[in-house]
């Protein structure tokens, strides 16, 4: 009389659960150019998502914050020093890099508005040179740490003595890669009939 053999366990139907000992990644969205397609902005964060800069402003700029160096830098020590215990609950910070091909203008421009006029240093496309956003100068932030004026003259040859927090996205002038490579017409016009709108501002 044979003995009867215990059924083994399928190994694939419970697959080992993996240990996560790392920080949840968030994913890069890329970001081109609308008109010439030149990769200019890599960022974990939904920029149609992003608020808008308000009245009296009349472009809609989308708000986009840039990480401080220091934060990026705690950031670069809690990836070193962090316990894999301690590491499983955490998740990563948002960031955004202004790749070199970002190109800020050496000078800010006055642009007049409903309620006066606003001191702004445009960024452009570095191939085209067609204006994707804009920082605000250091004198519409009083009383912040190096509140000198962005693109001012003086010591280092106009360089910014200030960090800046935010850079201000011109609605219709980048596309995600994405939707570059699927040809979203629509979405493609409809970031056109935006960038019309405010075009005629600067």
């Amino acid at each position: 009389m044979s003995t009867p053999t215990t059924p083994q366990p399928d190994p694939q139907s419970h697959p080992p659960q993996p240990t996560t000992t790392s920080k949840l990644r968030l994913p890069v969205l890329t970001h081109h150019c609308r008109f010439c397609n030149h990769l200019l902005i890599a960022t974990t964060r939904d920029i149609a998502s992003l608020p808008r800069r308000k009245e009296p402003a009349q472009d809609k700029s989308l708000i986009l914050p840039l990480p401080s160096s220091s934060s990026l830098e705690e950031e670069s020590d809690d990836e070193d020093n962090t316990s894999p215990e301690k590491s499983k609950s955490k998740i990563q910070k948002h960031y955004t890099i202004l790749l070199s091909t970002t190109v800020p203008d050496r000078k800010a421009t006055l642009v007049r508005r409903e309620d006066g006029f606003e001191k702004r240093l445009f960024l452009r496309c570095g191939r085209c040179r067609v204006v994707v956003g804009y920082y605000l100068d250091g004198a519409h932030f009083p009383g912040t740490a190096g509140s000198v004026g962005v693109g001012d003259e003086g010591e280092g040859d106009g360089e910014r003595e200030r960090e800046e927090k935010v850079v201000y996205l011109l609605p219709g002038a980048l596309m995600e890669t994405g939707v570059m490579v699927d040809g979203d017409e629509g979405r493609l016009k409809g970031g056109d009939a935006e960038w019309r709108d405010w075009s005629s501002e600067i």
